[in-house]
């Protein structure tokens, strides 16, 4: 008996150190096509000091533009593990597998950049106290005319935990905040040397950060009498991206997705006469299926640590025979799985990839 009691203190104080110190996962964080953000931009705001148990109040800020817009989308719908973020009229390349997040290049109306070494931007699970350090090197073009080669080393370290006081005096409690210093060079006509200095806080209600603050640094050269180089800020600000307004966005992809038995048997009485085919499978997934009635219906391809690789198109399809297929012969031999969405409902299948 005191032996059970004990491992049930075990259990309860590792569950409770869970949620007082959070960490981000590939589940609950990793990049989702389809995802369409509207941030608000706000006056900067200083990240204050480093360590836990600290109080932010952000409680009180000044919007620039009310509506900054991110969206997530695969620009090659055949190759699920490659993403891409438009931001400010760029475009910012990203590769997703297993439990990282790489960058892999950017381009805009004038400059195109391919990284020949990737820059590491996330290794899940990241928690307090945890560090990257990742070099990076890429070479580009300029108006298609001038040669451009980028080097660089990023350090990203969850440096704070603690309550986030929001606008309305929403608080917001296990924050955890992530400091990324992106250090580089970018040499073409003019070389010029910059520092991006990034603070992020996350909190467990949303997928994206609750709150960001950005400062660029331009390097100078130490003068004759000062050998040290000179920082000089050239830009900073803040976005603000509420949690609320994070799972209005992205109320129909969010996952863990609710599979109790009321659940899957409302969808079995909906989506019937399920086949995979075939199964294991080693290019192409065919979904052949019967629906009842009239419904909106749409499938999500997820590896085993929870990222999703595959969004198909939601389709509203009438009752009869359907079919749906998805490309799976980019993808590694293991198990995945195939989440079913109809209307508000879905139900988890699994494909073995051989």
């Amino acid at each position: 008996m005191k032996k059970i009691i004990l491992i049930l203190a075990h259990v309860m104080m590792t569950n409770l150190s869970a949620q007082l110190h959070p960490k981000l996962t590939a589940n609950q964080n990793a990049y989702f096509a389809g995802d369409s953000l509207v941030m608000q931009q706000v006056e900067f705001k200083d990240p204050g000091s480093v360590g836990r148990g600290l109080h932010w109040d952000f409680s009180v800020i000044r919007p620039i533009n009310e509506e900054y817009t991110l969206k997530y989308f695969y620009p090659n719908p055949d190759d699920t593990t490659r993403i891409c973020g438009m931001e400010h009229n760029t475009r910012y390349y990203y590769r997703q597998r297993n439990d990282s997040l790489q960058a892999t290049g950017y381009e805009n109306s004038t400059t195109q950049m391919e990284y020949l070494t990737p820059e590491l931007k996330m290794h899940y699970p990241f928690a307090f106290g945890d560090t990257l350090t990742s070099p990076f090197r890429g070479n580009g073009q300029y108006c298609h005319r001038l040669q451009l080669i980028l080097k660089g080393y990023t350090r990203i370290e969850a440096d704070a935990e603690g309550e986030l006081k929001l606008p309305e005096n929403e608080i917001l409690p296990n924050a955890l905040r992530i400091h990324t210093l992106r250090h580089y060079a970018q040499t073409g006509k003019d070389s010029i040397e910059m520092v991006l200095d990034t603070y992020s806080w996350y909190s467990p209600k949303g997928r994206y950060p609750v709150f960001e603050s950005i400062e660029t640094n331009i390097i100078k050269k130490g003068t004759a009498e000062y050998k040290v180089p000179i920082d000089t800020t050239v830009f900073s600000t803040s976005f603000y991206y509420p949690p609320i307004v994070q799972q209005k966005q992205l109320q129909s992809i969010v996952l863990p997705l609710d599979n109790t038995p009321s659940t899957e048997q409302n969808i079995a009485s909906v989506f019937t006469e399920a086949q995979l085919m075939p199964n294991p499978v080693e290019s192409y997934l065919y979904i052949n299926y019967k629906l009842t009635r009239t419904a909106n219906i749409w499938f999500t391809l997820h590896n085993n640590n929870g990222i999703p690789l595959c969004v198909t198109a939601a389709q509203t399809l009438d009752a009869g025979i359907q079919s749906t297929s998805i490309r799976m012969s980019n993808l590694i031999t293991g198990v995945y799985s195939l989440y079913v969405h109809v209307d508000d409902m879905a139900m988890r299948l699994n494909v073995i990839k051989k």
